[in-house]
């Protein structure tokens, strides 16, 4: 797989990665923890972005720790953000993933340009493409919202959409890595994890191949 992201990221940005500095936003789950290994094992020059988001209690404070730490053995800088998400949800009238999310992005990109960093980096893989196109349709989206995410957009890009969740934790398993599991990601009361949860095994069930490795 280290071979297959060094190849995917270098197509991505049609030049050699290690001309660039990388800010990876890094939660501390599975999939940002492989992203931070597969740039540390390249030896591609990057930096670490962690927001708490402050939705969890401890475990959210538990989970900023871990980045910290992971940033200080990769010995990269690490930028973290303190985030009352509620607060800007209610006074924005946005949902809590959605106040999330700009966060988020406003945040990163404020962090990359104070510091001169060239690109973001996110950890959105295959499966997510897949269950973000199932969501759009259920929204009625046009034919844009159906693309599902982009590779690259702007100064925004993502490394491993070329992977599959199977190959992921392939790769977790064999360099034996570990992670902060979000408890929330298990909840199907959240519409991406229903459909992460329910529709797409609903889908395995008619093509046991769909969302998979082939």
């Amino acid at each position: 797989m280290l071979k297959e992201f060094q190849e995917y990221l270098t197509k991505l940005i049609g030049d050699l990665p290690s001309n660039y500095q990388f800010l990876l936003a890094v939660s501390g789950g599975k999939d940002s923890v492989v992203l931070a290994d597969l740039f540390y094992c390249s030896g591609i020059p990057f930096a670490i972005a962690h927001i708490n988001f402050q939705l969890r209690g401890e475990e959210s404070d538990g989970d900023e720790r871990f980045v910290k730490a992971l940033a200080k053995r990769c010995e990269v800088e690490c930028f973290t953000m303190l985030a009352d998400t509620k607060a800007y949800g209610a006074q924005h009238k946005l949902s809590t993933q959605m106040a999330a999310r700009t966060i988020r992005y406003t945040w990163l990109e404020q962090t990359r340009a104070t510091h001169n960093l060239d690109y973001i980096v996110t950890a959105h893989h295959l499966n997510d493409t897949v269950e973000t196109i199932l969501y759009n349709l259920a929204k009625g989206s046009g034919i844009k919202g159906n693309l599902g995410i982009p590779a690259i957009n702007g100064r925004v890009i993502r490394p491993l959409l070329f992977a599959t969740r199977k190959s992921i934790d392939a790769y977790y398993d064999q360099e034996q890595l570990v992670h902060r599991e979000d408890a929330s990601n298990a909840q199907v009361g959240y519409a991406r994890n229903w459909i992460r949860h329910q529709v797409v095994p609903g889908l395995q069930k008619l093509n046991p191949l769909f969302g998979t490795d082939r």
